[in-house]
């Protein structure tokens, strides 16, 4: 009996591993929620000071497994962002919504990392854009 415990452990446990291999995500995406983004890098251009700077990630769900968005941030305070709670099912898309506040001027390149309960766990997009002032902007 106990042979039978020891093998089965010992056979098992590398199942039960933190590690996943990186060089074939496929078995992954077929057997749990596998998170696709629409870009990487979002460029938000030229923004006018004191202008919504809103903007939208999107995220596809192309596992077979319901995800879930637990929680989002940034790296800074200038960047708001909004997502939904329900889960997102297999197939269908998703938008993450975020928010930039223009009333600091130049040039800005924040990190939004999603944490989810996908494969990828979590997901990175960096927003970046500038922030002109008002009589900068040609008409």
């Amino acid at each position: 009996m106990n042979a039978i415990l020891i093998f089965i452990l010992m056979t098992g446990l590398p199942f039960f591993s933190a590690e996943r291999p990186q060089e074939d995500q496929s078995f992954w995406r077929y057997s749990q929620p596998y998170i696709v983004i629409d870009e990487e890098v979002k460029d938000m251009g030229i923004l006018e000071q004191g202008e919504r700077g809103n903007g939208e990630i999107r995220l596809r769900n192309e596992g077979v497994r319901e995800f879930l968005i637990g929680s989002v941030r940034s790296a800074c305070g200038l960047m708001i962002p909004a997502w939904p709670s329900e889960p997102v099912a297999p197939g269908e898309e998703v938008i993450l919504r975020f928010r930039y506040d223009t009333s600091r001027l130049g040039p800005f390149e924040r990190k939004v990392i999603i944490h989810t309960n996908a494969f990828q766990k979590t997901v990175v997009v960096t927003v970046k854009g500038e922030v002109v002032p008002a009589d900068k902007i040609d008409d």
